[in-house]
């Protein structure tokens, strides 16, 4: 049993058996290249796919795709405000490119770091102090104004990225463990190293695996162009931009001998078109008006089904759907930030009978109340329901923040949320609720390739069991980013996690820090785990830290942690093949890669 005393810091976390970690090192993965996400995604069931597509020929052909939501036509670092429609797309849509970029590896299993992407090497001093990327000399800006990639580009990049006012989502968190970046010279950049901060998956930030980094943009065409620089397409990927319009259609055509061109013939035309709604990408689907999608589990056999040749392609590792109780900001002061401000109270802590899921860290009755709150929210939700219903059993139930599903070795079943609605009223009528209340509730639309809102909405649904009335906002997740930056969200709200390994340093996005935020901060010695994981040498210390943060999460219930999302794109019969490299976020990506039948 999990055993805590009355009030927040003074912590007993139940003793966990950690002698089967030493004969599960060699079973868990270290950074990218581990087993780790193939043994997790494996557990989750696999719809069963259509016969093998036609076998490719080379070819040409138009080749569309529809995306939840096409941003604005931005091109500058500093004014990418994220999501899978603009900051990642970019990338991921073959436009521009990442700094690093992991080899290719067939689903389930991620990709080491390789050299494909525009580093080619890079090297972490010993003292951490910095890292030198040595920069490709065989790539060039897909416009007349660009001129070849060098070092200056990306050290532009990364600092316009991270500049003051910048509407970044990556930049401000690059800058908090590497603020200055130079050129050597034109093949070499250097990275300089605010080393307490360094985090051990670096890699990851700077990388395609999903997490979202810098799209590598001309420093050349930005001192001609001025202004118009922003509206300029100009990547060095194989695909260039001839046409973007927002909330419609990018069109791309390819680069001929692009640096990262296949030996294969490209697509002649690739064409991104705005289908949020379900229904309409069905129907898109059915009738060959785009030859791919991203659809709900709930649908997505059927639709197979119903298209006779069509397959499905797994992109990426399952996405845990999570509620995070937004406003429950804990900590006192910015530790590990160089002035350790004090930062209490932050704007999103109103622990009041408004906002009863919110616990005041001051307030030992009033944490206890917060907590017997989350617990019956949670207690509230069907989780066998959310799976059988929404995902056609295709999820798994799970409970963990930390990414420790059930079946595994490491799962404490303490952590095991019962479903039990009579259990959930007692606790809200011992919290002082027992007719309920309302709350708000954001659900992002524009997310779906890592949350669906259908599980969430199926959520607030459940909670009018034990008389909790949430009223559903939709706001899109750009808009309400820079409240979760700002600390200043407080209501639950759907998100996902998303990690590679066990031993991963966990919970960047539930400490202080200049950047998004899973609405709440941990006090101090519970936060700090996440940075003793990144310089921790052993192994077995790190999954031991990790787990003693799951024990924290699982007795406050800060998320309730329900089931897998493991994503599959449709595709039709026409695309003969693509081979899309695995990432967190299962965008599309990788365009380069589909080759059309006949």
């Amino acid at each position: 049993m999990l055993k805590w005393t009355n009030g927040l810091l003074s912590w007993k976390p139940s003793v966990v058996v950690f002698t089967l970690l030493i004969a599960l090192a060699t079973a868990l993965a270290v950074a990218c290249s581990s087993d780790d996400g193939a043994d997790d995604a494996a557990a989750a069931a696999a719809p069963t796919t259509a016969p093998a597509a036609p076998a490719p020929e080379e070819g040409g052909g138009t080749f569309i795709i529809a995306n939840d939501l096409i941003g604005p036509k931005a091109f500058s670092p500093s004014l990418i405000t994220g999501g899978a429609h603009s900051a990642f797309g970019l990338q991921d849509w073959g436009f521009y490119d990442f700094l690093i970029r992991a080899d290719y590896s067939a689903a389930p299993v991620f990709g080491k770091a390789g050299s494909g992407g525009i580093a080619t090497a890079w090297d972490l001093a010993s003292d951490r102090s910095k890292i030198t990327f040595t920069i490709r000399s065989d790539a060039e800006f897909n416009c007349a104004a660009g001129g070849k990639v060098d070092a200056d580009d990306v050290v532009y990049s990364f600092m316009d990225s991270m500049k003051d006012g910048t509407k970044s989502t990556r930049g401000p968190g690059i800058k908090r463990w590497a603020p200055t970046w130079t050129a050597n010279s034109d093949t070499e950049v250097v990275a300089t190293l605010n080393e307490k901060n360094l985090a051990g998956d670096w890699l990851l930030a700077l990388g395609n695996h999903g997490g979202g980094s810098i799209p590598i943009v001309s420093k050349d065409l930005q001192d001609s162009a001025g202004d118009g620089a922003l509206t300029t397409p100009c990547g060095s990927g194989p695909f260039h931009i001839t046409s973007w319009t927002s909330e419609d259609e990018v069109i791309g055509v390819p680069v001929p001998g692009n640096w990262r061109a296949p030996a294969h013939k490209m697509v002649d035309e690739f064409k991104v078109v705005q289908i949020a709604e379900t229904n309409a990408k069905l129907a898109a689907l059915k009738t060959g008006e785009v030859h791919m999608a991203n659809i709900p589990l709930k649908f997505i056999g059927d639709a197979n089904d119903d298209i006779e040749g069509s397959w499905l392609q797994m992109t990426g590792k399952y996405q845990p759907q999570i509620v995070y109780f937004g406003g429950n900001f804990w900590a006192k002061r910015a530790y590990r930030f160089e002035d350790e401000a004090d930062i209490f109270p932050r704007p999103g802590l109103k622990a009041d009978d408004d906002h009863p899921w919110i616990g005041n860290p001051d307030d030992p009755a009033n944490m206890e109340r917060a907590r017997k709150v989350r617990w019956a929210m949670s207690m509230a939700i069907d989780r066998e329901s959310l799976n059988k219903n929404v995902f056609n059993n295709l999820g798994v139930l799970t409970y963990t923040y930390t990414d420790v599903l059930p079946d595994h070795e490491l799962y404490n079943p303490d952590w095991t949320v019962p479903y039990d609605v009579p259990g959930a009223k007692k606790l809200l009528a011992e919290a002082g609720f027992a007719d309920g209340f309302d709350l708000g509730f954001w659900v992002s639309p524009d997310n779906t390739a890592a949350v669906d809102p259908e599980i969430f909405e199926a959520i607030a649904q459940q909670w009018q069991d034990v008389g909790i009335n949430a009223s559903i906002e939709k706001t899109v997740y750009a808009a309400r980013r820079p409240t979760l930056v700002a600390r200043s969200i407080d209501i639950p709200f759907a998100h996902h996690t998303f990690w590679l390994t066990k031993d991963q340093a966990k919970g960047q996005t539930l400490v202080p820090t200049g950047g998004f935020n899973h609405g709440g901060e941990l006090p101090e010695e519970i936060g700090l785990l996440r940075y003793e994981n990144d310089v921790e040498p052993d192994k077995q210390k790190r999954i031991e830290n990790n787990l003693k943060l799951q024990d924290f999460l699982s007795y406050w219930q800060l998320q309730a942690v329900t089931v897998t999302l493991q994503p599959y794109w449709l595709v039709r019969p026409e695309v003969a093949e693509w081979k899309p490299h695995q990432q967190a976020w299962a965008m599309f990506n990788s365009p380069e890669t589909v080759k059309m039948a006949k």
